[in-house]
């Protein structure tokens, strides 16, 4: 087996730190032509008396605010182009409590390698630190909010997975209760994005999850199975203790089809009658990734070093804190960023000896709106 250096990989605000935007830039820009739709109807359905309210836009699970920017500045320009640079602009960014906000507020401030969020005029960012499975702003205040590559992670733990890391590891028992979760936190999302809608806005999202042929993304050539099978291996070796191991559960529900995405409006629940909410489309989504690497067909050394590379760097910034929170607390920090590094390190080995695989996300889109 190849082995490479620990790479040091993290997600910090750099200029030239090797994340997933990088890679293959922001998923939101999948669904950019739904939001800008409608951002477009917000716009359009504005009257002269409303002009001094202002229009609220909000990215629920938006973690350090990066990835989301370009879309966010498109929109505050759309707004600007047309209402005017005076219309005042809410922009909320939301996150789980735990999140690192400093990197939130540093994205929003802009760095020499990036202008951060445009602010001219009347925009003001404001921080939201709270879970997006309940209610985080109030009534009929939102426009419009977007949710892109985050409503795939659970509100909470709700089994240990005793074989595995993640769902497809899980027996029938853990993967009832993990598919019972998903549907559960899916409805709570919906209710409570509705409730903050003004009547006439919308919500765009877009989760990864299953298609109609029951395919799932794959960074990988057999999915991402060698998440689970990197660190069962390091387990089996003594690097890392059982309890450990079994610590490293990624708390995420990836699965759901389309029926699962409609089932609140299907079932249906009178919260969402209550509320006036419309389902107004659905759509599937099949992304292979962007890179130059991805696309060689018989790659030589360099190439299968730089393939290797970026799915690493594709890997991290969403599997990084899996692993490292999974460590136990006896140990020093110099230890988890010891392990953490050589997991990844295995895991680059893997894909250097796998670099013909061209891999892809599956993702669904979903737009709800509010009736007047």
């Amino acid at each position: 087996m190849s082995s490479f250096p620990t790479m040091k990989m993290n997600s910090r605000f750099t200029g030239d730190v090797d994340d997933m935007y990088n890679i293959h830039g922001h998923a939101g820009n999948l669904c950019r032509e739904a939001i800008l739709e409608g951002l477009g109807r917000t716009i359009n359905s504005r009257s002269e008396h409303l002009a001094v309210q202002p229009v609220s836009i909000a990215d629920f699970g938006t973690a350090d605010g990066r990835a989301s920017l370009s879309l966010i500045n498109e929109m505050i320009d759309a707004i600007q182009a047309g209402l005017g640079q005076k219309q005042p602009i809410l922009v909320y960014y939301n996150d789980q409590p735990m999140n690192d906000f400093n990197l939130l507020s540093k994205a929003i401030q802009g760095n020499t390698h990036d202008p951060g969020l445009n602010i001219t005029g009347s925009v003001y960012p404001v921080i939201v630190p709270r879970t997006m499975y309940e209610q985080c702003l109030p009534d009929d205040s939102l426009d419009l909010g977007i949710s892109t590559v985050a409503t795939h992670y659970l509100s909470k733990q709700v089994c240990q997975i005793k074989h595995g890391i993640y769902f497809k590891e899980a027996d029938d028992g853990e993967q009832k209760l993990i598919r019972q979760q998903g549907k559960a936190d899916w409805r709570a999302y919906v209710i409570s994005r509705g409730r903050e809608l003004k009547p006439g806005g919308f919500l765009i999202t877009l989760t990864v999850s299953s298609n109609d042929k029951g395919e799932l993304s794959s960074a990988f050539e057999n999915g991402i199975s060698p998440l689970g099978s990197v660190m069962s291996d390091m387990a089996r070796e003594g690097i890392i203790t059982q309890e450990e191991y079994l610590a490293t559960n990624w708390n995420a529900y990836m699965e759901r089809t389309a029926d699962d995405f409609k089932e609140p409006f299907t079932c249906p629940l009178p919260e969402i009658e209550e509320l006036g909410l419309e389902l107004v489309s659905i759509k599937p989504i099949n992304h292979y990734l962007r890179h130059p690497t991805f696309d060689i067909i018989n790659k030589d050394t360099t190439d299968k070093l730089k393939y290797s590379q970026r799915i690493v760097a594709m890997v991290y910034p969403w599997f990084h804190h899996v692993i490292y929170r999974g460590l136990s607390d006896s140990r020093t920090e110099d230890e988890k960023e010891m392990i953490t590094d050589q997991y990844f390190s295995r895991i680059q080995t893997h894909a250097f000896e796998h670099s013909d695989f061209k891999p892809y996300m599956i993702f669904t889109e979903v737009v709800i709106t509010k009736s007047m």
